[in-house]
């Protein structure tokens, strides 16, 4: 059923950063040519498995619906599994489509609780399988997704669009990603979460996308931001566990006086970018125009610090 074969993508070219990396094969591309489909067959896009763990990779397989509503019948073929070794569905085990109905060019589909669970970078994968396939249905030209009749809790974005999901070859540098971002109560006692569709360019990782939305602040009126006025991200590294972030010298001349607001500040930076399943981080280390910070708020900061979940509970 397959038109090509999956390959082991390697080049910078072909590669759209999503956390390790996202990316969405067009084999057309590859290949210079493309086959007519068999008669009645869609593209049904899943995620691949196999060796390339650090990396998200959907590609597809020619399917034919089966049964009179298409739009239904496609979109139980991406929560079911494919015919193609090395493929799977992105959607976790047990989910199901509750109902479809399409609505001037919009399809609504209403999933059961599993698919409620993704969030981050499965969750763009299994909504990008499921807006890539059926907007190639004459008059959808986008998805909305709910999950038991309520709208998914960890995006704003709540359409999309086959222009809002990157191909290859495109010439588009963007990709929008889910995400939580710790900031101080407003009311004070602790941290809350703002999970937030963030905007990630090619040029930059995920770690700098999600610092970036930690700068602009929070959306909600019951969080506030401590950060500093004109803070600035010199950099941001992972590697080995360990994210390092170097940061402009008005994040140090800014911190409060207070020690309890210092230390919801330097949380807010530590628990949200640990927090992000794809970044594997599981400690951060401050710096400030390269060096180390001695201490925030009472906090010994010369060394990786470890998330304090405990901010979350309070």
């Amino acid at each position: 059923m397959r038109r090509c074969d999956l390959r082991q993508y390697r080049s910078g070219g072909l590669l759209l950063v999503l956390t390790g990396l996202l990316l969405l094969s067009a084999c057309a591309l590859l290949e210079g040519g493309e086959e007519s489909p068999p008669e009645g067959a869609y593209r049904v896009y899943y995620a691949v498995t196999g060796e390339q763990s650090t990396v998200q990779v959907v590609d597809w397989e020619y399917r034919i619906p089966s049964g009179e509503d298409t739009a239904s019948a496609l979109a139980e073929l991406v929560l079911s599994q494919p015919e193609t070794a090395g493929l799977a569905s992105p959607a976790p085990s047990g989910t199901r489509l509750l109902s479809c109905q399409q609505e001037e060019g919009q399809l609504r589909l209403d999933l059961s609780e599993q698919y409620g669970g993704l969030s981050g970078v499965d969750l763009t994968v299994a909504n990008s399988c499921l807006t890539l396939t059926l907007c190639q249905l004459e008059g959808v030209e986008e998805v909305y997704i709910t999950v038991e009749g309520e709208p998914l809790p960890y995006q704003t974005m709540r359409t999309m669009g086959k222009d809002d999901v990157l191909l290859p070859g495109t010439g588009k540098g963007t990709l929008t990603v889910s995400v939580g971002l710790c900031f101080p109560r407003a009311e004070g006692g602790g941290l809350g979460v703002e999970y937030r569709d963030v905007v990630q360019n090619e040029s930059e990782t995920l770690a700098s996308a999600v610092f970036t939305a930690l700068l602009e602040g929070p959306g909600y009126p019951e969080l506030t931001s401590l950060m500093p006025e004109g803070t600035k991200l010199r950099s941001i590294l992972v590697e080995g566990g360990v994210c390092t972030v170097n940061l402009s010298p008005e994040f140090l001349a800014g911190v409060p006086e207070e020690e309890q607001a210092a230390r919801l500040l330097l949380y807010s930076i530590v628990n949200t970018l640990c927090m992000q399943e794809e970044l594997s981080i599981d400690a951060v280390q401050l710096l400030s125009e390269g060096r180390s910070v001695e201490s925030i708020g009472g906090v010994p900061a010369s060394v990786p610090l470890e998330p304090d979940w405990t901010l979350l509970e309070s």
